[in-house]
């Protein structure tokens, strides 16, 4: 029997290869994102791609870090993390926060009528038939008889304005 050369043929292989990057930890690269916001200054917008440049993340990692940042670090922090008019910031402003909440919330009404109109409401009578689907058109329905009454309430209600406390300025960016 002749001896066999595969494993010298696969240390070759695996030494001609590049190695991969080791991965980098979610919780690094939210608080490296947190950082460079917070340098940016409260209030401030910092586009997706300087995020993404300064961090160094793929867009997936960027994806897991966002949430990251808004399950763990804005309670740290005791800042709301918000994607904002094209951009991301870190607030205590209300006034930006319930615009944002506003937009939210108007994308998952508009996804919970997709789902009745979609998927549930062709079935007609037939959703009676099945336990679980006439259980999620009742709760979808009451879903968005909630959301219609906090749409109806929030446009009842003035602008949020940001209270008379320690006035903020940005730091003027050095010009060297």
């Amino acid at each position: 029997m002749t001896a066999r050369s595969a494993p010298a043929k696969s240390a070759a292989k695996a030494a001609a290869t590049p190695s991969r990057t080791p991965p980098v930890p979610t919780q690094h690269l939210a608080e490296l994102s947190w950082r460079v916001m917070e340098q940016a200054g409260e209030d401030v917008l910092v586009s997706r791609d300087e995020l993404l440049a300064k961090t160094h993340a793929t867009e997936s990692q960027f994806t897991r870090l966002k949430g990251y940042v808004r399950d763990y670090l804005t309670m740290e922090k005791g800042k709301a993390f918000l994607s904002y008019r094209g951009g991301y910031l870190i607030t205590v402003d209300p006034a930006k926060i319930a615009e944002n909440l506003t937009w939210r919330l108007r994308r998952i009404d508009t996804e919970l009528r997709r789902l009745l109109s979609g998927w549930i409401n062709p079935l007609g009578e037939d959703v009676r038939n099945y336990e679980v689907l006439a259980m999620y058109q009742e709760d979808i329905g009451h879903m968005l008889r909630v959301s219609e009454r906090m749409r109806k309430a929030s446009a009842a209600m003035p602008t949020p304005v940001k209270g008379k406390g320690k006035s903020r300025r940005r730091v003027a960016a050095s010009r060297s």
